[in-house]
Parts: C-alpha cells; structure tokens; sequence
C-alpha cells in the first residue's frame, strides 16, 4: 500500500513537473499593450442608469460620476468619468476623461492615473489626432500615445473611439524622464486671441489662459510669476541680448522645431493657428524656469491643402516673428521642415501610416451610427471621400515644403 501511494505521488508530480514546462504564466498587460498599434480596442464603462442621464444633460460641466472600466479581462472598479472638450462636447456621443485614482487614493490602470475617451466628434476622417500625434513622436517631440477603441456604456454600443494617453504626472515620467516640474494646459479665449502677447505685470490675466495641472496648490507667485516674465520677455524690444533673456524661460529651439512640424502638418489650430495660439500645454521643469511646449487636440491636423504656406498665419505670432529675426533659429526652423518632409517619405512613413489607420477603422467607422453626421457641410463630409484626400495630402506635402524651404531661403 505504501509502495503504491509513492509511486502515485511520483507519477503526480511528473505530470506537474511536465505541465509546468509547457505552460506559462500570462504575461502581465500594460500601458503599451493598451496603445499597441494595428488593432481595435474594446473598452466598457459601467455607469448608474441616473448618472449616465445626468452625464449626458449636463455634458457642458465637468460634472464627476462613478462608474466602472473594463478592458479584457481587466475591471477598475470606482473610477470617475466626466464629459470633456471644447467643440466637441455633445450629449449624443461624449467625450469622456476616466480618473482612476479620484475616489480610491491611489489607483491606476496599467499604470495610468487618467485616459481620454474622444469622440473624434469633429475629424470625419477619425486618424488625424493618431497620425499627427505619431508624427511629433517620430520627430523626436514628446506627444501622447494614441489608439482606437469600441466603447460600450452599459453594454451598449457608443462607436469608434480614440484613447488618448491624458497629460500628467505619468505622461511627463514616460516621456521625460520626470514629473516634478509645473505642467499647465493652455485655455483658448475666443474672446481675445493669444499670440505670445504680454498681459501686463499683474498674474490675473495668466490664470484663465495657463490652467496648472501639477503643483495646483502652489501659490500663484510661484505658478505665473516665470509665465509673466516669459511673455514680458519675449515682448521686450530686440537687441543683442533678445535671445538670451527669453532663453532664461523658453527653449527656443524647441520652440521652432515644435513649430516646424506643426506647420509640415499643415495644422490651422495650434501655435500659429487662425484663431491665435491653442492646443498645447507648457511644461517647466522643476530645476529650472525653462518652458517646452507639448502638443494636444490634433483633430485638424492635415487640414489645410499640401501646398499650405510654410508661414501660414505666422506673421501673427509674436514669438514667432522674433525668433526668425535671429538666423540660427530661423535655420532651425527651415532644417526642421526639411527633416519633417524626410522623415514623412523615409519608409513611406506618412502616406503608410493613414493608409494602415483608415484600413484598420473602417469597418468600425462605417458602423458608428453616433459619429458626427456634420450636417450642412458643403461639400458633404464623409469618411470615404476624406481618406483620398489625406493619401493626396501625404503624397504631394513633402515636395512641396523642400521647395518653399528653397525658395524662402533664396529670399523669394
């Protein structure tokens, strides 16, 4: 009897032993795999049948309200959700930030404190956020991670979605390398557009433009008092020392690179947008006073025709103007466009990456009844006519720029 139990307990363990060898642990999911490239998302939210029709009522608030995620075989419990945009806020299909640590200290997902849910509500074409994005990346530029998603409230269906890795703390971490510095968003005012301009002495009129997302209980000496002397800088009559006194507070040669590859982009909303400065966020590293800009909000990216001027709206930002009065940062600028133009046809980067996105996407597109109908455009907006469109721009985009370079550099 005894002899037979051993060799059971043998025979056991050799199955045990040979499972082992074959079967492997699953591999722990993370941040990456949540943006991996070349497939759809699903995402569901689990909400209060109340909430989610107070959500959708009051969608023009930042209104927080419980909810569950789940991503796979992943649930968050207790998380907030809350409507967010600007002009494409509607109660129809929201735009969502999901905070995953607000009502239970300390929790993340895959490492994330925040994820943006967006709509996509005002980009037919649903890939300009994730190309442009992508291509700041590329181009050596911090820019948020991107991808696309299902999402589902309740089970039920909401559409083709795009998850946006928020800026925070995690963000700065990820792609610099630290988060104690003084990140602020910047807030357009339609009531007064920003070029750079300085607002006079006093703080006040910095508050509503440069929103704190670090550090917001800090005092608003310590906040605005480099944003005030930066913009009182870059405002001071040109001389010798022009460059040096605002280099105390802006990185500017990141400052036109940054602006080099917006402009490649042909993007009418950013920093020398038509509507004046918007869509980025100003980081200050906390062992200096020096600024960087981030970008955010690519949606009308590759907007403008290929052969958009290199200096679109350009002679309206102050900053702008100033650094290319200085010729090192006016070659920074033209050598920037000229990588950019480079860098879209190196493996055929740009026309590649709308041709694999829209590819990816369509079928989801098409079956999103909640996307944005764009009623009244003129021509009519759709999907499929937008893909050619974006392929043309890709195609034709970059010869053109190294001829406007050539041609700006010849003085003509």
């Amino acid at each position: 009897m005894a002899r037979r139990l051993r060799i059971g307990l043998m025979v056991a363990s050799a199955v045990v032993i040979a499972l082992g060898a074959s079967v492997r642990p699953a591999r722990a999911q993370t941040s990456a795999d949540l943006f991996a490239a070349g497939k759809i998302q699903e995402v569901r939210l689990f909400v209060n049948s109340k909430d989610l029709a107070e959500l959708r009522a009051r969608y023009q608030e930042n209104i927080h309200f419980p909810a569950d995620l789940q991503w796979g075989d992943t649930r968050v419990r207790n998380v907030s959700v809350r409507s967010r945009g600007s002009g494409s806020r509607n109660p129809t299909k929201l735009g969502l930030l999901v905070e995953f640590g607000r009502y239970t200290t300390g929790q993340k997902f895959l490492g994330l404190s925040s994820l943006v849910l967006d709509n996509a509500w005002q980009d037919v074409s649903f890939v300009r956020e994730q190309v442009a994005m992508g291509f700041f990346n590329r181009m050596g530029l911090p820019a948020p991670r991107e991808a696309f998603c299902r999402l589902y409230i309740n089970n039920v269906p909401q559409g083709l979605y795009v998850l946006i890795e928020n800026l925070d703390e995690d963000f700065l971490t990820r792609a610099l390398g630290e988060n104690k510095g003084y990140l602020f968003e910047f807030h357009w005012d339609p009531n007064a557009n920003f070029y750079a301009n300085y607002l006079g002495d006093a703080l006040d009129p910095y508050k509503p433009l440069f929103e704190p997302r670090t550090h917001t209980l800090d005092a608003d000496t310590v906040l605005y008092s480099p944003l005030r002397d930066l913009f009182r800088e870059i405002n001071a009559p040109m001389d010798e020392v022009w460059r040096s006194r605002v280099e105390q507070y802006l990185d500017l040669n990141q400052f036109m690179t940054f602006t080099a590859v917006e402009i490649f982009l042909a993007e009418y909303d950013g920093l020398t947008g038509n509507w004046g400065m918007n869509n980025f966020y100003l980081y200050r590293r906390g062992s200096a006073n020096v600024h960087q800009f981030i970008p955010w909000d690519r949606d009308l990216a590759m907007t403008g025709q290929f052969d958009s001027s290199i200096f679109l709206n350009t002679d309206r930002n102050i900053l702008f103007q100033a650094a290319m009065a200085i010729p090192e940062l006016r070659e920074q600028f033209y050598s920037t466009l000229e990588l950019c133009a480079q860098r879209a046809v190196d493996d055929d980067w740009l026309v590649g990456e709308i041709s694999r996105s829209t590819s990816l996407i369509s079928d989801a597109v098409h079956a999103d009844t909640l996307k944005n109908p764009f009623p009244g455009a003129d021509p009519p907006k759709s999907f499929d006519a937008e893909v050619p469109w974006l392929l043309d721009f890709a195609q034709r985009r970059p010869a053109y720029v190294r001829d406007a370079v050539a041609k700006a550099r010849a003085g003509r």
